[in-house]
């Protein structure tokens, strides 16, 4: 008999060994970490590029806000170039100082004091000299026993455009009351003086006058004094006087000159023209009749 097996095992085909799953599952496993690693590497650049090769966008683009817009340079600073005379020291030889000045006219000053009831003269030009001005009142009582009458001179000086250089007051024996104070209408002479040129600061020398006590104040170029003279105990005499003697207070005076600034108004005048005006009378109103005296 012939033998089978042998012919058998000659007709089957040799079987290719198979490759496990397990091994595909891996490979495929590793492909994938390796392209996801590769895609999403570099900020997902490459999966954009993907994405968008094939018309879609997995990722859309972030919209980025614009730059901001460069601020305008600030300008620069405003310089200013001082003078010299601004920031050097003073000289000695320039200096000046305050220095008053009076605010009342020799004119108003004599009507002042008419007004308070010392019956001065007006306001006219000295016998002894056109350029100086003046108005004064003179005022003496009897003669008692062995003593000298008493009597009160008063007089404002000063020159033509009404500019008061001095004013001047001599009381001989005046009367006193029972407590040895000034007799009220002579002190009134110096109330009027003091307070019309509006120098608040001389606080003592009325009080002083008052009680016929010596004083002497200086300040800003005015000097006012009040004494007794030594040779007669019952004469006094009072000077108010406004004068530049120190080099500032010259220079000082010397730059306000009235030859290179305007006068400065009267304060008076400013004070009526400030008051309103009386009515107006009626056009059909007769003016009183004047009496035959007043008409020669």
């Amino acid at each position: 008999m012939p033998d089978n097996s042998s012919s058998a095992n000659a007709k089957q085909p040799v079987r290719k060994p198979r490759i496990p799953v397990v091994f595909w599952l891996l490979l495929t496993i590793s492909l994938s970490l390796v392209m996801g690693t590769v895609l999403l590497s570099n900020n997902m650049k490459h999966l954009k590029t993907v994405s968008h090769y094939f018309g879609f966008d997995l990722l859309p683009q972030e919209v980025r806000a614009p730059p901001p817009k460069a601020l305008p340079r600030p300008t620069p600073p405003a310089t200013f170039t001082l003078p010299l005379h601004v920031i050097e020291p003073p000289v000695v030889q320039t200096a000046s100082t305050f220095l008053r000045t009076w605010r009342i006219s020799g004119a108003a000053m004599c009507a002042a004091l008419r007004n308070a009831g010392i019956e001065t003269s007006d306001w006219a030009a000295a016998s002894f000299n056109a350029d100086t001005f003046e108005c004064f009142f003179e005022r003496s009582g009897k003669r008692e026993k062995d003593q000298l009458p008493s009597s009160v001179f008063v007089i404002v000086r000063g020159d033509a455009a009404g500019t008061i250089n001095n004013m001047r007051v001599k009381i001989i024996n005046p009367e006193t009351d029972g407590n040895g104070q000034l007799d009220s209408g002579i002190l009134r002479i110096f109330e009027i003086m003091l307070r019309q040129p509006q120098w608040l600061d001389f606080h003592e020398t009325l009080n002083a006058i008052k009680n016929l006590k010596d004083i002497k104040e200086d300040g800003f170029g005015a000097s006012i004094g009040f004494s007794r003279e030594v040779l007669n105990p019952g004469n006094y005499n009072f000077t108010l006087s406004l004068d530049a003697t120190s080099g500032p207070q010259k220079r000082t005076r010397n730059y306000f000159s009235g030859r290179r600034w305007l006068p400065s108004p009267d304060p008076a005048v400013e004070t009526d023209s400030a008051q309103p005006e009386s009515p107006s009378k009626p056009p059909n109103t007769e003016a009183p009749a004047e009496s035959q005296e007043h008409r020669h």
